[in-house]
């Protein structure tokens, strides 16, 4: 499963996976992924293991990310402010 990490925090280290191979989501740096380390709202790239690379390679460009992994920045229209 991908994870999200800006660019101060680098590729995550996995219990069990390599995250080795870093893109941008769709409308980077405002696309409104936010890096998943607790305490961080900076824009985040989403790095992938070697077997999504590989889907990736093959034109697949929906990844999972596992619970907790990011955060999402929504934009403000209005409502309550």
């Amino acid at each position: 499963m991908a994870l999200a990490r800006c660019e101060e925090h680098g590729p995550p280290i996995g219990r069990t996976n390599t995250y080795t191979y870093r893109h941008d989501p769709v409308s980077h740096p405002d696309s409104g992924l936010v890096c998943g380390i607790t305490g961080c709202d900076k824009p985040a790239h989403v790095w992938i293991t070697a077997d999504e690379e590989r889907l990736y390679s093959a034109g697949q460009r929906v990844f999972e990310l596992p619970t907790q992994a990011i955060k999402v920045r929504l934009v403000s229209v209005g409502v309550g402010n």
